[in-house]
């Protein structure tokens, strides 16, 4: 979960002319939206960071508007798309049966093959279930997520820079600042900071805390064409939950001029008429919440797996997984793409069955890939990061009713935007209107986005259990041994499975 990605957490794009632009699905003109992937956009509120007509916004309007749109929307991409793909294409069990039945010639019908153990969790084996035979199951796991790209979730920092801006001549309010120290590159959409006003060294402080959950409720079915070619069917129900919360402070960097009589001199200030807990002239720092969850169906994976090669010990089969996106991904339960993912398994049937699999998975578009936040959105979809995927691993027998599953499962994900620790330096600040005194600027913790290919890898621990019968209970974790997209360090999973 490109990504996908988690997660920035400031979403925001100003207008001026209401109406003039597209609205994206996050509109931030004043309407709340009930999806999820609005919930980081808005933890600012329904105008985000924005000013509006009348006054309305979460900045207060007056003879200076805030600008700082622009590096909300370059920021926000990776973040709904971290968050949305990877919860969208969450790990599930295998839905290859626990056993697998032969045919008996003796006793003219099938009956349970002689392997050692009750197979893998989240890899595969090469084995079918055997023609006409049927497996179903049930698996649960909950997410936690906790980092993106190395990031922690629980004290993400974010900083807002203001946009550049055209100077004008003096007295207006954008001449340009009398000393230029400090004012150097461009802003986010390339525009240069040379020769413009003051007010342009202000920008917006934030530390955040995001909090992600998700539940996952997975139903397997899978049935025997042949003796060697089986079908599944693997149908997710998710429950996703985000509590974010944000401290947000306007840096003053620069003095308005007593003739724009504004509160404290400041150009930039939250509107203590939107902003809760602004009791002070002018009000330069707030707290911001926003929380959803959502429940529904998620992206429905089938697949068809053909064993090539039947030896007595060694298998080996080709198959391949078609995600369809059936969940919504406007609220985080499907990725919104189509998905193919053609795979090949080697495995070897002993007291310890080693296994191996690797595939490649093509993606198509996606609104979590779209600029969708904003007045200015285009809404328009695009391709989510292919990925080349693998799992290495063994099942041991401990006795004919207990086997011990262990996994390594990894994947890369090719030319997606990745979030990076980049320390923004403020451009200085100025003690009077006419910067009398210039003081250097410092660096600040913040993000940056970058796109690049980049690894995953888990480690997975598991038992399986023959409690009576062909009923199989399965327990196991999987636990994150890199820092890669949006992850969630350990996830414990609980199943079931029964095979007529």
């Amino acid at each position: 979960m490109r990504k996908a990605g988690f997660t920035t957490l400031v979403v925001c794009v100003l207008f001026c002319a209401v109406g003039a632009w597209a609205q994206g699905i996050c509109p931030l003109n004043g309407t709340t939206v009930n999806k999820m992937i609005c919930v980081l956009p808005q933890v600012y509120g329904p105008f985000g960071l924005g000013t509006a007509p009348g006054n309305q916004g979460t900045l207060r309007t007056g003879f200076h508007e805030g600008h700082f749109g622009s590096d909300f929307v370059s920021k926000q991409g990776p973040i709904g798309e971290a968050v949305g793909t990877q919860v969208s294409q969450l790990p599930i069990a295998s839905p290859s049966s626990a056993l697998s039945f032969i045919y008996d010639t003796s006793l003219k019908t099938f009956v349970p093959s002689t392997e050692e153990t009750l197979g893998p969790i989240l890899g595969e084996r090469a084995g079918t279930i055997g023609r006409r035979k049927i497996y179903v199951a049930f698996s649960y796991q909950h997410f936690s997520f906790s980092s993106l790209d190395g990031i922690g979730m629980k004290d993400f920092p974010v900083i807002l820079q203001h946009e550049a801006d055209d100077p004008q001549p003096a007295p207006a309010c954008c001449a340009p600042c009398p000393k230029q120290n400090g004012l150097v590159g461009t802003d986010s959409s390339g525009k240069a900071y040379a020769g413009n006003p003051c007010y342009v060294r202000d920008y917006i402080q934030t530390r955040n805390n995001i909090n992600l959950r998700a539940n996952q409720y997975t139903f397997y079915l899978t049935y025997g064409i042949t003796n060697r070619f089986d079908v599944s069917a693997a149908i997710p129900i998710v429950n996703v939950s985000m509590d974010v919360s944000s401290q947000a402070g306007i840096v003053q960097n620069t003095i308005a001029a007593s003739r724009f009589v504004l509160p404290g001199n400041a150009f930039h200030q939250f509107n203590p008429a939107i902003v809760s807990g602004c009791t002070t002239s002018p009000c330069m720092a707030g707290n911001f919440t926003d929380s959803l969850s959502k429940t529904g169906i998620g992206d429905v994976l089938l697949r068809g797996k053909y064993e090539v090669l039947k030896g007595e010990k060694t298998g080996i089969a080709l198959g391949v997984d078609v995600r369809t996106p059936t969940g919504d991904a406007e609220n985080l339960l499907g990725s919104g793409a189509a998905g193919v993912k053609p795979f090949g398994v080697i495995s070897y049937s002993a007291r310890i069955s080693p296994h191996a699999e690797i595939g490649y998975e093509w993606n198509g578009d996606s609104i979590l890939a779209a600029n969708f936040v904003g007045p200015q959105a285009t809404n328009i979809k695009a391709s989510l990061p292919n990925r080349f995927v693998y799992t290495v691993g063994a099942d041991a027998s401990i006795n004919r009713r207990l086997t011990a599953s262990f996994d390594i499962l990894g994947e890369r994900l090719f030319n997606s935007p990745r979030l990076v620790s980049s320390p923004f330096t403020d451009f200085g600040s100025c003690n009077t209107p006419t910067c009398a005194v210039y003081t250097p600027g410092t660096a600040h913790p913040d993000v940056n986005v970058v796109s690049s290919d980049f690894n995953e890898t888990n480690a997975s621990f598991g038992l399986k259990f023959r409690a009576v019968g062909k009923l199989i209970l399965t327990g196991n974790i999987l636990v994150a041994l890199d820092d890669g997209g949006l992850r969630s360090h350990v996830v414990p999973l609980v199943g079931v499975s029964y095979s007529f």
